[in-house]
């Protein structure tokens, strides 16, 4: 399976957050990051159901940790 979510799937998890960032709440921009709740690296799919629109920012703080809910 691919790493990297596709066009549309990056689309439907930009719209789902309501062009927010689903960390801090800021409005998204064109570079914003399709990321894996549970990390690529450790497992997680990319699906939609494991993916989430966060800012470059959070992302990036994130790294490959896994997000608790």
């Amino acid at each position: 399976m691919s790493r990297a979510f596709s066009p549309r799937q990056r689309r439907i998890l930009r719209m789902l957050a309501g062009n927010l960032c689903q960390k801090c709440g800021a409005v998204l921009d064109a570079g914003f990051h399709a990321d894996h709740v549970h990390a690529h690296s450790r497992g997680g799919p990319t699906t939609l159901d494991n993916g989430q629109a966060l800012c470059a920012t959070c992302n990036l703080k994130k790294g490959a940790k896994n997000d608790d809910y």
